[in-house]
């Protein structure tokens, strides 16, 4: 074996030329004709280099076993194995720089190589974490075969790395990406019976929801989780960030009867006098007028999606603000001329009229808005108006019915 010490390995500190690892191979190779002794001697020099933290000659290893028309092909997996179960003892960039080099060697060959591949892909996928590289470390994981691969996963193995992957894409503001991996998980979740798992899984989906601007149905979820203890699995102190998070996006959310029901069921919490933010909570449950000046430290602490832009050049923010005071208002008054609301709001008559429209559109809001005395009046309006309204619409249905019937009968002539 020339310069192999004990066993084919290659003393510690020892130089070796160029295909240096080839010859070592081949050494190894002639040296037995016993396929479990050659395999022996090969996981020895694995263990050996791992130990060095030699790289370059463990991506050699790599290449010669990965050639193509390669003499140590019958030892491939093995020796391949045996790499992915040592690389972990390596210092995150010499894993990195092996993880990335093994996968590109892997690529078309994944299929026989799979369990290698999913245990590079979960290490490289650490590394990236801990770089702070959150999408690199979801597309890392994205990129394992968990539904059609020749191993069959388990409901537990599929969902656990889904919403990891989830997770891993919030983390990013990837939500497109973290909404498809939570849908797969969703798929999946009704199999598994891990209490953690799922309280993962329901924070995720909360997230996205958050993060995709549904506030109403992301404070709906936050609130429900926050009130959960999971026979005690869960600390308190991450039940309290639940109820913060579900009492921000009730802020945030459409002003209206649902969110109404939210704003009860946060404000009868015993914790939520201790939640930061309690004083606007109860403003809104009050139906309180909320100026400006009120919400600016509010503001300071909300995430980057929560300050998004509209259309129009208004925050979500202060869109939910201008529908709670619009709300707010509709308790104290009876009707309002539109530049007193808007006067009320902050805002132009215009503007605020638009807002109202669109509330009392969305039934979020009862109440008509005369254009002709540019008057809004608060609690649909009295019964006569409603009964005309109801003969208009009646009369609209008909014309609508009898139109069709028309139309019916022509097609029966033409054929």
């Amino acid at each position: 074996l020339g310069q192999l010490g004990e066993g084919g390995v290659q003393p510690p500190g020892s130089a070796m030329p160029g295909n240096a690892i080839f010859q070592t191979l081949s050494g190894i190779v002639s040296s037995t004709s016993d396929a479990s002794n050659r395999m022996e001697q090969f996981t020895k020099l694995v263990t050996s280099l791992v130990e060095q933290h030699d790289v370059q000659q463990l991506k050699d290893v790599i290449d010669c076993m990965l050639a193509e028309e390669s003499t140590f092909a019958l030892f491939a997996r093995p020796v391949l194995q045996s790499v992915t179960e040592k690389m972990e003892k390596l210092k995150n960039n010499e894993l990195k720089d092996l993880a990335l080099h093994t996968l590109d060697r892997l690529r078309g060959r994944v299929v026989s190589f799979e369990e290698e591949d999913f245990v590079i892909r979960e290490l490289l996928s650490e590394v990236f974490q801990a770089e702070g590289d959150w999408a690199e470390a979801a597309k890392c994981l994205a990129a394992i075969n968990l539904e059609t691969g020749t191993r069959c996963r388990t409901p537990l193995q599929k969902a656990e790395k889904y919403v990891k992957i989830a997770e891993l894409y919030l983390e990013d503001d990837d939500t497109v990406a973290a909404d498809t991996f939570c849908s797969r998980a969703a798929m999946v979740m009704h199999e598994v019976t891990e209490t953690p798992l799922q309280l993962r899984y329901r924070v995720c989906h909360a997230r996205v929801l958050d993060s995709k601007r549904k506030f109403l149905e992301a404070a709906s979820k936050y609130c429900d989780l926050s009130q959960q203890t999971f026979g005690g699995q869960i600390c308190e102190a991450d039940l309290l960030q639940l109820l913060k998070c579900a009492v921000t996006c009730a802020i945030l959310a459409p002003a209206g009867p649902q969110r109404s029901r939210i704003l009860a069921l946060l404000c009868k919490d015993e914790r939520i006098r201790s939640v930061e933010h309690f004083e606007i909570l109860q403003k809104m449950f009050m139906e309180r007028l909320i100026r400006a000046s009120e919400v600016q430290k509010f503001e300071e602490g909300l995430l980057d999606h929560q300050k998004a832009t509209a259309a129009d050049g208004s925050t979500v923010l202060e869109r939910a603000m201008l529908q709670h005071n619009v709300l707010a208002a509709s308790r104290v008054y009876k009707n309002m001329r539109l530049p007193d609301l808007g006067s009320l709001l902050e805002v132009s008559p215009e503007r605020a009229e638009k807002i109202a429209a669109k509330m009392i559109a969305e039934s979020r809001l009862a109440g008509f808005i005369d254009q002709r005395s540019g008057i809004i009046h608060f609690d649909g309006g009295d019964e006569n108006l409603q009964a005309w309204d109801r003969h208009i619409r009646n009369v609209c249905t008909n014309v609508n019915s009898v139109l069709s019937k028309i139309k019916d009968q022509s097609s029966m002539k033409d054929t």
